[in-house]
């Protein structure tokens, strides 16, 4: 039975101990490989920055082949209006200057 326990704690402490060992390990690796990590981060950064006209143009050109038709879609209903307004506008001119010319 003592030798049940002495076991089971025997097996507890080499967990705890190669516990201890493992996130010291972990821990060193972790410093040393961090300079790398960090320097992995900043060419990604670089990459993104020289990626940014590409986008930009890609952007530009999916706004052109979308939004020229989108256009014309949503104006060619408003043109009545404007048609309308323009019109009236024209009108009204007109008759201000015919009043002018009265004697």
């Amino acid at each position: 039975m003592i030798s049940g326990v002495l076991l089971a704690v025997a097996v507890l402490a080499g967990l705890v101990f190669l516990s201890v060992v493992a996130g010291a390990v972990s821990l060193v690796l972790w410093v040393v490989l961090l300079p790398f990590r960090l320097l992995g981060l900043v060419f990604k950064g670089l990459a993104a920055l020289l990626l940014l006209p590409v986008l930009l143009l890609c952007g530009l050109g999916l706004g052109a082949l979308i939004g020229i038709p989108l256009l014309f879609a949503l104006a060619i209903p408003l043109l009545p209006v404007a048609l309308l307004i323009g019109g009236i506008v024209w009108l009204a001119r007109r008759g201000v200057h015919s009043a002018v010319r009265m004697p």
